[in-house]
């Protein structure tokens, strides 16, 4: 929309051939004066996205679909704010179902409305031989911290689930290892949702850019 008003104003006609180094010209501008409010830089924190994404990558996030009120495509990588009761810091996974989709992950196999869904990211096949939501542990009778630890549960996914209107299911490629919706269920997108990541900039030795499904 801010493209078409730009063009309306500039003095030249569609037929000139100006128009085509204009348009450009004008496109040019438009990214330059929303790149700083679309685009977010964010650092990999965690092993959670290997090896698609590595502790430490450089990735460039764009917000502007989340601006727009659009939801993230199965397939993307996105930026968000996990439930509170989970972390503070922004976390980076993989959408695998989003509103209205059926979802299920039994044996390491994730189905989505019915049919499964092509994984070659993953890093390993997800091994669900305990199911375990915390534990505790003393050291010479005195204790140490509570809930020190999670294993993803077998039973979460194990039938086919609808995801509700306004949410997704997130997980890591890193499946064994990713604090995703395997622990907290569906992730809310309103409030949520930072924006998806489009590309890897560093180091150089992994630069990289991001396809959807």
């Amino acid at each position: 929309m801010l493209v078409a008003v730009l063009l309306r104003a500039l003095p030249f006609r569609r037929r000139s051939l100006r128009f085509s180094g204009d348009l450009a010209l004008v496109a040019g501008l438009v990214a330059l004066f929303l790149t700083p409010f679309t685009i977010r830089i964010f650092v990999v924190p965690s092993i959670s996205m290997e090896p698609t994404l590595r502790v430490g990558d450089v990735i460039l996030v764009d917000r502007l679909p989340t601006l727009l009120g659009l939801a993230p495509s199965n397939g993307s990588i996105v930026v968000f704010r996990p439930p509170r009761k989970v972390a503070s810091n922004d976390f980076v996974k993989r959408v695998v179902a989003r509103s209205g989709d059926t979802f299920s992950l039994v044996d390491g196999i994730a189905e989505r409305n019915g049919r499964t869904i092509p994984e070659p990211y993953l890093a390993n096949p997800p091994a669900y031989d305990l199911a375990v939501s915390g534990f505790a542990l003393d050291l010479n009778g005195e204790p140490l911290v509570g809930n020190v630890a999670s294993i993803p549960p077998r039973s979460r996914w194990a039938s086919a689930d609808r995801v509700p209107n306004g949410y997704a299911i997130v997980l890591g490629d890193n499946r064994n290892y990713s604090d995703d919706s395997h622990l907290w269920g569906f992730l809310k997108l309103r409030g949520h949702i930072v924006g998806q990541a489009i590309a890897v900039v560093w180091p150089l030795s992994h630069i990289a850019l991001f396809s959807l499904e």
